[in-house]
């Protein structure tokens, strides 16, 4: 999987490990596990993407300091705190997820 970061890095192709394997697994099995847990690391991106962009969706950006409109009956911070509540997220992650799909 080229291209696929994690902490800023890029992640080798092939795992490197001992021959007697990583932890108290073999390497085979170690090799399974990453394997599996990238997968559940691009389908976890591709979800906080989704979340940014429906969070997004209820509360467009505003320029910093600007107003909400005399009839919303949210300000943003509620209205996301809501959205995390009702889907079962933090509101930090919702609140992050909203920041980088409007970049």
């Amino acid at each position: 999987m080229p291209g696929l970061r994690v902490g800023g890095e890029a992640m080798p192709e092939e795992i490197e490990t001992a021959e007697d394997g990583v932890g108290s697994v073999s390497a085979h099995r170690y090799g399974k596990i990453v394997a599996e847990l990238r997968e559940l690391v691009k389908t976890a991106s591709r979800i906080l993407f989704k979340v940014g962009d429906y969070a997004l969706e209820i509360e467009p950006m505003r320029e910093h300091g600007g107003a909400a409109s005399a009839e919303d009956p949210f300000t943003v911070k509620e209205s996301l705190f809501r959205l995390s509540e009702d889907v079962g997220m933090s509101y930090y992650m919702v609140k992050q997820a909203r920041q980088t799909a409007s970049k």
